[in-house]
């Protein structure tokens, strides 16, 4: 689980197999060959002197390419950017301090994540990066992926909250299937366990505060648009401030400015020391914006000055080589081995398990097979040294479209837990 491997090359696949109408549970990775755009060699024929056509190289035409401002990593003084041409080609290309331009390998880019305010890796070029579990945080410094779950709202990527979107099948009473979804709210604490606090109809965005807690902003179906939240990162608990939308906020003084949900979208400046509010002034707007622009950003925007030239060509730049690597959150003792797990989470007070790692560190059998007549009915049975148990999952033992199990599961096929460690 914790083996280095280059992108591009050895990362597994996530193709699923199937065989007689039984599908067996496939890797989360997909190889990122697969998502290359392979180069292929034009050539055109022309007569040769014996009357033989002979292969002739044909010349490359210059392909014009556009550029866009990634981030700037202050560790390294590397200044990123995406290039694009047709709409067909992605690069991601960097400019570092002596002046010299590198690209990374085709089918590997990097972007700005806005949530976690770090750079991560895009494979799928599409999405919300954050609703799925998994996110893959590049680090310029040491050119290293590490694929893991991260969090947000916290000191650092390790601790805080996460939410993931779930997707359900289900039937109206007329018998058509229609797509059901919700987020699950996950937590992260000091002591390293990982907690579902709950399920929600709509995603939050957050904020870490200088005590340690998080302000969170949440879509409020009675009270459009927006509720604003201050969340215990060792409880999870809730605590309303406000209605509105947060347009700015002072940590160090501990103030909000808000354009409140009311007629008319009144601002006010919230203290949240002791809950009170006034009037926001144009004023406060101006001291508020300069308060913004004078902490920056937690991972800038590249210099100007140090835009690509509109005629370089990315394919011809030399390649930077990125090591990928799986970020290990669990350790735990199950049927007799040592068992790494980049991710597992409390439930309701019992611990649940992933399955696609177990299947891949335990020996753990899984075939999946689809239930006719029931709105994304799906069976799963599995293996193990101590027999085979099939289960229909509820929609608890699901996050982000994959399965969860218990430690009464696996005891039951001789898999049992004899110990977790949560890595702090």
């Amino acid at each position: 689980m914790d083996k280095k491997r280059h992108f591009g090359t050895v990362a597994r696949s996530a193709v699923m197999l199937a065989i007689l109408g039984v599908t067996v549970l496939p890797s989360p990775y997909v190889a990122a060959e697969d998502l290359a755009v392979q180069d292929q060699a034009l050539s055109i024929q022309n007569p040769s002197a014996t009357g033989q056509a002979a292969q002739v190289p044909a010349q490359k035409a210059a392909i014009k390419w556009k550029f866009s401002p990634s981030f700037y990593d202050q560790a390294t003084g590397y200044s990123y950017y995406s290039a694009t041409a047709d709409q067909m080609f992605s690069r991601t290309i960097y400019h570092d301090p002596k002046g010299e331009w590198h690209a990374l390998a085709e089918g590997v880019t990097i972007h700005r994540d806005y949530t976690l305010e770090t750079p991560v890796v895009d494979r799928t070029k599409s999405g919300d990066p954050m609703e799925g579990l998994y996110s893959t945080v590049y680090d310029p410094s040491k050119e290293t992926a590490t694929r893991g779950v991260y969090f947000a709202g916290g000191s650092d990527l390790q601790h805080g909250f996460r939410y993931v979107k779930n997707y359900y099948k289900r039937q109206d009473a007329q018998g058509k299937e229609y797509t059901a979804s919700d987020f699950s709210l996950l937590l992260r604490t000091r002591s390293g366990v990982i907690r579902e606090i709950e399920r929600v109809p709509n995603r939050l965005r957050f904020k870490a505060m200088p005590d340690g807690n998080t302000l969170a902003v949440q879509y409020s179906v009675p009270h459009k648009p927006d509720e604003i939240l201050i969340i215990n990162t060792e409880t999870g608990k809730k605590k309303h401030l406000t209605y509105g939308r947060p347009e700015y906020y002072d940590a160090k003084e501990g103030r909000l400015l808000i354009t409140l949900n009311k007629a008319g979208n009144p601002s006010i400046v919230y203290t949240l020391a002791d809950g009170k509010q006034r009037p926001a002034t144009e004023q406060d707007w101006k001291a508020f914006r300069s308060i913004s622009l004078a902490e920056g950003r937690h991972l800038p925007w590249p210099d100007p000055a140090t835009a690509p030239p509109a005629d370089l060509q990315p394919p011809d730049l030399p390649v930077t080589s990125v090591q990928s690597q799986d970020q290990i959150l669990v350790r735990a003792a199950i049927g007799g081995r040592a068992v790494n797990l980049s991710f597992a989470f409390v439930q309701n007070g019992r611990t649940l398990f992933p399955v696609r790692e177990m299947a891949e560190q335990t020996g753990l059998e899984v075939k999946q097979t689809k239930v006719s007549g029931k709105a994304g009915g799906t069976s799963f049975t599995l293996k193990g040294p101590g027999g085979s148990v099939s289960l229909t999952p509820t929609d608890s033992m699901l996050i982000g479209g994959q399965l969860f199990i218990g430690s009464d599961i696996l005891k039951r096929i001789g898999l049992p837990v004899q110990g977790v460690n949560w890595n702090p």
